[in-house]
């Protein structure tokens, strides 16, 4: 077999295996609406703390999102992910957000999320794979410039045991401006399995349950809301 095909296949088994850990791994939450025919760009990286070249850092998994507000409460994204395709595999994921609860006092602002997952190592037909995966994120408004507060949980739907995949998140949402929003997220990938014996050996395992990782995204508004 050839160097560079070995080389290939390893760094598709290394995404995969992150991958199927780490639903949403390079993704941010959607937290508050974009806003009717409204629209944003959003860039993502991160994923669970892994030793990189002999250096613990997050996974640098990345996440270009397209975000398109349909009305005030409800969003539409579609994404694809680069990392995964600079090593020759199709991963694109579409899907809607629906904010549906407003804060009030102690009680938390509201979204649900649902998206499909698709992932194709190019040229292997039987390594497509689908993932339905669902969020639900509750914000709290911590300044008049919309400085957010925010926590929740990732839920993925897979075919093999286990059958779902939980990552719980908490995160803070900094705007600058009304063009530029930065999102800074803790996640605690898969704490209901055993973090022994899987072929990513991640650095940071609370109690030897799953992963801590970190995921920064950057959105900027695309739309009418940029002026």
């Amino acid at each position: 077999m050839k160097k560079g095909i070995t080389c290939r296949k390893v760094a598709w088994y290394f995404l995969t295996a992150i991958y199927l850990i780490t639903i949403g791994c390079g993704t941010v939450a959607s937290v508050r609406p974009v806003g009717k025919d409204d629209s944003a760009l959003v860039f993502s990286i991160g994923g669970p703390v892994t030793p990189i070249y002999d250096i613990n850092i997050p996974a640098p998994y990345t996440v270009l999102r397209y975000r398109r507000g349909w009305n005030e409460t409800t969003d539409f994204h579609i994404g694809i992910h680069p990392t995964m395709a600079a090593f020759g595999n199709l991963a694109l994921d579409a899907g809607a957000t629906k904010h549906f609860l407003k804060q009030s006092q102690w009680i938390p602002a509201l979204a649900i999320e649902g998206s499909i997952y698709g992932f194709y190592h190019v040229g292997e037909t039987s390594s497509l794979r689908i993932y339905p995966e669902f969020s639900l994120t509750g914000s709290y408004r911590l300044s008049e410039r919309n400085h957010l507060f925010y926590l929740g949980t990732h839920a993925m739907v897979q075919y093999v045991d286990p059958y779902v995949i939980f990552v719980p998140y908490i995160g803070f949402e900094i705007p600058f401006g009304n063009q530029l929003v930065l999102n800074l997220e803790t996640k605690w990938y898969a704490p209901h399995e055993d973090s022994e014996n899987r072929i990513v050996d991640y650095a940071i395992k609370p109690w030897n349950y799953g992963a801590l990782g970190f995921t920064c995204g950057l959105s900027v508004n695309i739309g009418k809301g940029a002026q």
